[in-house]
């Protein structure tokens, strides 16, 4: 009943139902507590033990190690609302200390580093829709990257996926009409680690969304920025920034500018291209191993993690920006020496762009600002070291400027809360030199002070003492108090002496006892002082930050290069891509040095074939060789050298994958539905000067329609599109196929002993067995199904015009059962050993039980002995 509610609790309950959809960090003295639903799910996500206050559930964390919690629930996709005391606290009986909400911290604004992947942008997206057009921008708060771009919305199945595959944000803001939207929640639900949001559509308001961008970036209006009044990128764009204020409840003076970029810019990579291609995460679980990304990120700091992450997914189309890179790159590869010193400076150089970010916000403390400083000293030695090479575009002075400023008035190693003092250097501030001066040498002025006395009274035993009750006070015995001045104020008699005081041992105490404050005043608004003077660095910052993370990247490149022994492709407007011994970079570097086996690819060259039909068995190398292919193209974009001997290459605008099998059962779509949906994706819009590798295109239904299919769609990719295609099949009737636009590759085979070798080569030519069977062996079917699969392949194979029934004979596998062995799969792919030291290497430690690692052992005991 509301009577039984304690005020207490009310006031918990108002700020709650302010803040619905966040989870309230209630402050309580040395703790934050959560009440109620928040408190349930709480302690189950974080296994805190859950307790009650009268009928309401209850769980807490200290204020001190609040970060840690918080950071994990912000993994988790939640929002946290910080309510602060504010207010003195009152007298006991005397009501209630106030408290506010003085800050949310969702997934897409978190500020504080230990919120954050260094290496990772940490993005908050938002998207709108308006009749035929879409709008959809992205921000990092922390760094101030900021971006949008638009599409048709009858596009937006295709488009939606891939911008959200690129920047990959942390948090999406939607509009409340698209909850229903099937196209939106089918997008939205294949990026599961993403939070997601939506709010009431008049947030998203054209007009207030152009204002918001115009108060924002200082200007009239947005045309420097090719926006106008009625661009719907403003929408999404506006309320992200409106968002990012009333969430962190700081401005973002850092945020000058906003990037709107279109298609032809960049490499076209649908998400399902981006996935199978495994870019920047495995297919597996989504992590940077066994990545192209792995291959290349031999980045030193986080600014050039999180731009080799945007080359990747940004790659170039501008032939003169990505050669520009590529001469950068080759400054490095050329000069083995500067590459190494250029790289141990960049060792010593911390994320410039967030704490650029953290000035701008006032969130940097002195420890920042020495990184700063740090940071800047490495960059101006890369600067010197590279020296007629620097291809840096900024002025070194400001760096200098910053760096006095910091050296001159911050502690080497300051305290991070302004509360502690210890952060403002000596000779900074004659005021707070001379309150230290008081604090940390009063005993020599009270020396000072008392041999002043003696000289003037003649008193020689005279003493200065301090008690608890009197403070400080001059004692005179009773022998000398004929000798006292008039100026000395009497305190107290003793037996023996009296105490008096004076008013200049009055000052010196008071000054005494007013020093600690004053130290920590001043050096707080010291510290203040400097911290806004460098706020007119902030843009010069972000530019450094940029160029430190360019150098990286070249010299990361560079270093990718030289391990893997890369080569400099030429790049051209043209349609030729000519690949001589190229090589898959994830591959190569996961198996055995010099076992993985090189291959050419020719296109659009003199003979002026643009399609390569490529046949061949499984596990032969066709896959690696399709995909090997897509990644040189991708690669030679960014500015990177290619794993080849050789690479000629013209400018593709785009790059489609369509490989593998999969479904999606949540939507009622079939394995063979997804390879539809996806080919006609391809078909619709690929272009002359697209890259496109389509694996086993109609394998999903009857070997009829699949073949026909395929067949159809060779054509239409090689008469209709024209662009460069590399369509693996295992149909060989697609081999008929005759075109001088057309060549056909398969993937040689070594037949010449009793037993089946794969090159994994390419070669010209058709292969004319699928080998199927004896991929079957290899992966460890049992041998009586081996068997008896050769027996109907050789029927099947034996009456080709009139295919015969086969029955299946009950009786066909009884003599395999009656044998004393079973059936042995040591012949697979792995052995036991192998397979047991997989599963070592994989095993979560800390969350099995004692008695599920004593099984765990017993059964790898069991298969190791046999028994």
């Amino acid at each position: 009943m509301a009577d039984e509610i304690t005020p207490l609790f009310a006031q918990y309950l108002g700020i709650k139902q302010q803040h619905p959809n966040e989870v309230l960090f209630f402050r309580l003295g040395d703790f934050y507590e959560m009440f109620d639903d928040d408190a349930v799910e709480v302690s189950r996500l974080l296994n805190l033990t859950l307790t009650h206050r009268g009928q309401n559930p209850m769980c807490g964390i200290p204020y001190h190690a609040a970060k840690i919690y918080i950071a994990r629930l912000l993994r988790l996709g939640k929002k946290i609302a910080i309510a602060e005391q504010v207010g003195d606290i009152p007298a006991p009986g005397k009501g209630l200390t106030e408290r506010k909400v003085i800050e949310i911290i969702t997934p897409g604004t978190a500020l504080e580093s230990e919120y954050l992947d260094g290496g990772i942008n940490n993005f908050l997206a938002s998207l709108c829709v308006r009749g035929k057009e879409t709008g959809f921008s992205f921000i990092d708060v922390t760094t101030g990257e900021f971006k949008a771009t638009s599409f048709e919305t009858a596009s937006i199945q295709e488009n939606f996926p891939k911008e959200l595959g690129r920047c990959s944000p942390r948090e999406l803001i939607l509009p409340e009409s698209l909850r229903s939207n099937r196209i939106i929640q089918d997008t939205v639900a294949l990026f599961d680690s993403m939070a997601v949001s939506y709010y009431p559509d008049w947030n998203f308001s054209l007009d207030s969304g152009y204002e918001r961008l115009t108060e924002q970036f200082g200007t009239a209006n947005l045309r420097s920025f090719s926006l106008t009044e009625n661009s719907v990128e403003v929408m999404s764009a506006g309320f992200l920034l409106d968002y990012v204020s009333k969430t962190t409840n700081v401005s973002s003076p850092h945020i000058k500018s906003i990037q709107v970029y279109k298609d032809s810019e960049y490499v076209v990579m649908d998400d399902s291209s981006r996935r199978n291609l495994e870019i920047t995460g495995n297919l597996r679980d989504g992590s940077q191993q066994f990545s192209l990304l792995e291959c290349v990120n031999y980045t030193r700091t986080a600014m050039g993690s999180r731009m080799m992450r945007k080359w990747l997914t940004f790659a170039l189309t501008d032939v003169n920006a990505i050669i520009s890179r590529q001469n950068h790159v080759e400054l490095f590869v050329n000069d083995r020496t500067l590459l190494r010193r250029i790289r141990d400076q960049l060792d010593g150089i911390l994320d410039v762009e967030r704490l650029a970010g953290r000035i701008a916000m006032d969130k940097a403390h002195g420890k920042d600002l020495q990184a700063l400083r740090a940071s800047l000293s490495c960059w101006l030695n890369i600067q010197s070291i590279l020296g007629d090479s620097n291809f840096a575009l900024i002025n070194p002075e400001p760096a200098a400027e910053i760096i006095d400023l910091i050296a001159n008035s911050i502690m080497e190693d300051p305290a991070t809360s302004l509360t502690d003092g210890g952060i403002i250097k000596s000779g900074w501030s004659e005021e707070l030199d001379h309150w230290r001066q008081v604090h940390d040498n009063f005993n020599q002025v009270l020396d000072e002070y008392v041999e002043e006395e003696k000289q003037a009274t003649g008193i020689q035993n005279l003493k200065i003492k301090k008690s608890g009750n009197m403070g400080y006070f001059i004692e005179v015995s009773k022998g000398k108090l004929d000798k006292v001045p008039s100026h000395f104020i009497m305190r107290r008699t003793l037996v023996n002496a009296d105490r008096y005081t004076t008013e200049k041992l009055q000052e010196l105490e008071s000054n005494l006892n007013e020093s600690d404050t004053r130290i920590l005043e001043l050096e707080r608004d010291l510290f203040l002082e400097v911290r806004n003077r460098l706020k007119a660095f902030v843009a010069y910052l972000q530019q450094t930050a940029r160029e430190i993370a360019y150098a990286d990247v070249t010299s990361s490149f560079a270093e990718a290069a030289v391990r893997h022994n890369w080569v400099r492709p030429v790049i051209e407007e043209s349609l030729v891509f000519d690949v001589k011994g190229g090589r898959h970079p994830v591959v190569e570097q996961h198996i055995p040095q010099g076992e993985f086996v090189p291959n050419d690819l020719n296109l659009c060259s003199e003979d002026g074939c643009t399609f390569a039909l490529i046949t061949g068995p499984n596990m032969a190398g066709k896959s690696t060789f399709l995909r090997q292919n897509a990644l040189i193209s991708l690669l030679a974009q960014t500015g990177s050298y290619v794993p080849a001997l050789y690479a000629r290459l013209g400018i593709v605008d785009r790059i489609f994958c369509r490989v593998g099998a999969s479904d999606n059962l949540a939507k009622g779509e079939s394995t063979f539905l997804v390879e539809m949906t996806e080919t006609a994706h391809i078909l619709r819009s690929a272009t002359e000067k697209s890259l496109v590798i389509m694996d086993e295109v109609g394998r999903g239904t009857s070997t009829e329609d699949g073949l026909s299919i395929a067949w159809a769609v060779s054509e239409y990719l090689l008469e209709r599109i024209k662009c460069k295609t590399l369509f693996a099949t295992h149909y060989h009737e697609l081999t008929r196929m005759e075109s001088d636009r057309a060549k056909k590759l398969c993937m040689a085979v070594d037949e010449s002993t009793s037993e089946v070798v794969f090159l994994r080569k390419v070669i010209s030519g058709s292969s004319q067995n699928s080998y199927g069977i004896h991929v079957a062996r290899l992966a460890g079917v049992p041998e009586p199904v081996i068997k008896r699969a050769q027996m109907i392949l050789e029927k099947i194979q034996g009456e080709a015009e009139d295919k015969p029934v086969i029955n299946a004979d009950e009786h066909v596998f009884e003599e395999e059962k009656s044998a004393a062995a079973p059936v042995s799969f040591t012949g697979g792919l792995f052995s036991d050993e192998e397979l047991i030291l997989d599963e070592i290497l994989s095993l979560e430690v800390d969350s099995i039980t004692p008695i599920q690692a004593l099984q765990t052992i017993a059964r790898w005991k069991h298969s190791l002995s046999g028994r």
